[in-house]
């Protein structure tokens, strides 16, 4: 019976396949130059529009310093930094651990403790002092760069997961995904590079998932959330679909890793590094959206913008779970789902920029690539993306001013519903008609 769901299912995978020659396996020199090439295009795209942009790198910067330097106690001082709040701690220690490594402003004086204030409450002057003279804002924000790397090879772990890894799918996918222009806005439009990490850690869990490893998709979907907060739109619904002998495991793995990140930092910082964790992201600083237009604010806000994505990733899992069951675990349906929890976060979203569709882009592209396509519709999404968000350097951005935000909001968030709610849909319309050849095969034994 199992052996006959299994080919079935290959079946509909092979059926589906637009451009069989992507099928053809690949050695190992090939896999790597596909690498090779993806990160090229990733860089060379960033570097041709602008290079890694500096805006919002403040959110990073101080805490990569602060950490680079030993000063783990300023490495998130009271306040915020130049007026951005901080960001969360995964990529700031890791991007401090390698500024560390590569001496970078290590020929200037690190500000003492004595100028950083006490309770760190000159740090961050002092440190916009200290980065003018040594000239390091330009090879730290470089250090964003290394963000791809991460999704890169969460990507080739979830691939090859799906059983589309090691042919022509894999180098074809990295290549496509650097290419989309929410990937290379994360680390060129603005510096979010966190976000990139976050996905990669995601995928990486994806991919655990596929492969039965419970507790370690749990470690990565809990570094993955102090990374970025939106790894709770995934970790939630994966606790739902988990199988019950498993949810307990993949919860304690998360809590554990998120702590061993967190616990030092809380300790070092007098707690400070909790705000950065769990806010203020759903405070509205840009044009309206459909949210922010309702002028909420303080637990009225944060319900609907940050519970509310939560609840309905949960509901929806419970119900994927309920009619499809283990099922919902396969590649196609799997990464339907995560793009739907995702863009949930962009209906609620009070905040809207190109990034923040890196998340439900790449698992959009995921999603097509573990069905063996790709759809025109999918591009014509992206490149509406970029008709509203401008990557380009230079020059204005005519259609995202002259179109209100909360319209392009209506526009883009729809579409990607839509298009993360197609292979589920597909997949729940295939299941009728296959358990009925599957049951007279049964009979028929």
């Amino acid at each position: 019976m199992l052996a006959a769901r299994r080919s079935a299912q290959a079946s509909r995978v092979t059926k589906s396949t637009q451009v069989p020659w992507l099928d053809r396996p690949l050695s190992g020199w090939w896999c790597g130059l596909g690498w090779l090439v993806a990160s090229l295009v990733f860089v060379g795209l960033t570097q041709i529009l602008g290079g890694p942009s500096q805006d919002d790198a403040y959110e990073s910067v101080f805490s990569t310093w602060a950490i680079a330097h030993g000063h783990l106690a300023c490495a998130y001082p009271g306040g915020s930094a130049e007026g951005f709040p901080f960001g969360a701690p995964l990529y700031p220690l890791l991007s401090g651990a390698i500024a560390a490594l590569t001496r970078i402003g290590h020929s200037v004086p690190f500000p003492s403790q004595a100028a950083l204030g006490p309770h760190c409450s000159g740090a961050v002057a002092s440190m916009v002092q200290w980065s003018e003279r040594a000239g390091v804002m330009s090879p730290t924000v470089e250090l964003g760069y290394l963000s791809w790397f991460v999704l890169l090879a969460g990507l080739v772990a979830l691939l090859r997961a799906s059983g589309r890894g090691r042919c022509g799918w894999e180098p074809a996918t990295l290549v496509l995904a650097a290419c989309v222009p929410p990937v290379f806005m994360s680390v060129q439009r603005f510096f979010h590079p966190e976000d990139l990490l976050a996905m990669g850690l995601i995928l990486g869990a994806l991919a655990c998932v596929r492969q039965g490893w419970w507790v370690w998709a749990g470690i990565l979907i809990g570094l993955a959330v102090t990374s970025q907060q939106f790894a709770l739109l995934v970790a939630a619904p994966l606790l739902v679909v988990a199988p019950k002998h498993r949810r307990l495991r993949f919860a304690g793995a998360a809590v554990v890793a998120a702590a061993v990140v967190l616990l030092p930092l809380i300790a070092a910082t007098s707690g400070r590094v909790v705000r950065a964790v769990t806010g203020p992201g759903y405070q509205a600083t840009t044009e309206k959206t459909v949210l922010s237009a309702l002028h909420l604010h303080g637990s009225l806000l944060f319900i609907p913008s940050r519970l509310l994505p939560l609840v309905l990733a949960m509901a929806l899992a419970w119900w994927a779970i309920g009619r499809m069951g283990p099922r919902v675990l396969d590649p196609v349906p799997l990464a339907s789902l995560m793009a739907l929890t995702l863009g949930f976060r962009l209906v609620f979203e009070v905040n809207l920029y190109g990034y923040y569709f890196m998340a439900v882009a790449v698992l959009l592209l995921v999603a097509d690539v573990s069905g063996g396509r790709f759809r025109m519709e999918l591009v014509a999404w992206l490149a509406l993306v970029t008709l509203a968000f401008d990557p380009l350097p230079w020059g204005s951005d005519p259609l995202s001013h002259a179109i209100p935000l909360w319209l392009w909001q209506i526009v883009l968030v729809s579409g990607a519903l839509v298009l993360a709610s197609g292979p589920l849909r597909a997949t729940l319309h295939d299941q009728p008609r296959a358990e009925s050849r599957f049951g007279a095969a049964a009979m028929v034994r």
